[in-house]
């Protein structure tokens, strides 16, 4: 008997060297599958728990993903961030 896990393909959100990403592809990725991210940066799929998420560091959005799925949405630029 199947047990279906139901993911959210829009939840999916990569984590590449503490950046997280939004693909180009829709759809849930396969483990091994090559992904290839809005901002043209490139992994392979590979899947582990949530609570592992933050061992290292809290990741943050990736700005050339976020700049580029604003413009495809109609949604205004962030503002600029002043330290």
């Amino acid at each position: 008997m199947s047990a279906v896990i139901h993911i959210d393909p829009e939840a999916i959100h990569p984590v590449i060297d503490g950046l997280w990403h939004r693909t180009r592809s829709g759809g849930i990725p396969e483990p091994g599958e090559p992904l290839l991210m809005l901002c043209g940066t490139q992994g392979v799929a590979v899947f582990d728990v949530l609570a592992k998420r933050r061992e290292r560091g809290v990741p943050h959005q990736c700005p050339r993903c976020e700049a580029i799925y604003r413009r495809q949405h109609g949604i205004a630029p962030s503002p600029v961030r002043r330290s």
